[in-house]
């Protein structure tokens, strides 16, 4: 007599298996056939995507930045500062380190702010926001800002 291992014990659940009127009807359709090459096809290009994605933040010690010089910012609420400009962008190449940028607002001053959107003390969640002016460059405004010439 033959012993029968249970699932328990094995660690192992029965998987039920197709009819054989079920899969020849799936093959013997053509959009059941189409779907199927067309989900390996997306399977691999959302591999290569996180892939990719994945190999960029390890280039950037997984810091995602919010700011890069040369950005127009604005605080919410400190409208007294008026317009800043993003002078100057460091990243620590220390594990963990920080990430800092420099703004030097219309009021003159220069303040200085954490850049990493995935730390709690980013400048995003404490009201600093890019600025969308399309109609002028950033030359222009470095020059009103600082009162000098072209840079």
């Amino acid at each position: 007599m033959r012993k029968i291992k249970s699932p328990r014990k094995t660690g192992k659940l029965p998987q039920p298996q197709p009819r054989k009127s079920e899969v020849k009807n799936q093959s013997s359709t053509p959009v059941a056939r189409a779907s199927a090459g067309s989900g390996a096809s997306d399977i691999g290009l959302t591999l290569k995507h996180f892939q990719r994605r994945r190999e960029i933040s390890l280039a950037n010690d997984g810091k995602r930045l919010y700011l890069r010089v040369g950005d127009e910012v604005n605080h919410l609420r400190y409208e007294e500062w008026g317009i800043g400009v993003v002078m100057e962008v460091m990243t620590s190449s220390i594990p963990g380190g920080t990430c800092l940028v420099r703004v030097r607002f219309q009021d003159g001053q220069l303040r200085c702010f954490n850049n990493d959107l995935d730390n709690e003390a980013c400048c995003y969640y404490f009201g600093v926001r890019r600025q969308w002016n399309p109609t002028h460059g950033v030359d222009a405004i470095r020059a009103n800002l600082l009162g000098r010439g072209s840079l």
